[in-house]
């Protein structure tokens, strides 16, 4: 899983956030993209993991011009949603094992949905969904929102192996009433949740993911049902969560060396840094029959 940090294109097509609006004061542009696309490529590669969740994707077709950035390690199958209109970011997904069907879960009064991802991986199936909820400066209502959709869709799952990734925008822990919807609602939490959320495999001080100033938190997750550690099918490698880091993805505090923009994020962009979000990795093994 990587929140990648706001990938658009060089073109105008009306939903962009004011600082990727291409040619004008603040220097986005055909340049500064294949800069910012070299970027994210290094990380990927460096990961080298079969299935990658993206959080922050304007398009298809950039989508597309990642994946050829790539090379030798491109992926075969590629996931972007049918995205509304005025939906600034998708998340997407880049695939090594086929995928064999997709659906949105469609969330009343929001603008993104839910998406599945439907893979084969040898004779077996694994449903990825992934997840871009509200942010925090958003009222706790709207995540709540997102997490009783998701309960609800997944009690159609039961029995079935399927994992749950993505920015929730919530703590692993509520924090007053935020990650109430996360926590309590979708029901996660340590080993004795329903679903097994897997920053509990780490000690407590290196359960971030993200920072932002002083403030780390753990907005991003993954998260398992137990027919994950069930001796069946496909099953999580227990204690495999990394929180993945290189040192060029590390500013001088050996935070997250986000894509640099001057001013606060309002001036030009700089052609550095990577992302204000760590990515997040974990391993599955598949269990003979």
């Amino acid at each position: 899983m990587y929140g990648e940090e706001n990938l658009f294109d060089a073109k105008v097509d009306g939903t962009e956030y004011e600082e990727y609006k291409p040619n004008n004061k603040h220097g986005w542009n055909e340049a500064m993209l294949q800069i910012k696309i070299a970027h994210i490529a290094r990380v990927i590669s460096d990961m080298d993991a079969d299935i990658i969740a993206l959080a922050e994707v304007e398009n298809k077709v950039v989508l597309e011009k990642l994946n050829a950035a790539l090379g030798a390690k491109a992926y075969p199958y590629l996931f972007y949603p049918n995205k509304k209109e005025r939906v600034n970011i998708e998340t997407a997904l880049l695939s090594r094992f086929p995928i064999e069907k997709t659906a949105t879960i469609a969330i009343k009064d929001q603008a993104r949905g839910i998406h599945r991802i439907t893979l084969k991986i040898e004779n077996k199936r694994l449903d990825v969904y992934i997840n871009h909820w509200p942010a925090q400066k958003e009222k706790e209502e709207e995540r709540l929102l997102y997490a009783t959709t998701l309960h609800n869709a997944l009690l159609k799952e039961e029995g079935r192996e399927y994992v749950l990734l993505g920015d929730f925008n919530s703590p692993y822990q509520v924090q007053k009433d935020w990650g109430m919807g996360f926590v309590n609602v979708l029901k996660t939490g340590d080993k004795s949740a329903l679903f097994y959320n897997l920053w509990y495999d780490l000690p407590q001080d290196k359960r971030y993911s993200h920072s932002y100033g002083k403030q780390k938190a753990t907005l991003d997750h993954i998260v398992i049902p137990k027919t994950l550690s069930d001796g069946k099918g496909i099953d999580y490698n227990p204690s495999s969560l990394t929180v993945f880091s290189r040192p060029y993805m590390l500013d001088e505090q050996g935070n997250p060396n986000r894509w640099q923009i001057s001013n606060r994020g309002k001036g030009v962009h700089q052609g550095d840094g990577y992302s204000d979000h760590f990515p997040l990795t974990a391993i599955f093994h598949t269990v003979n029959d």
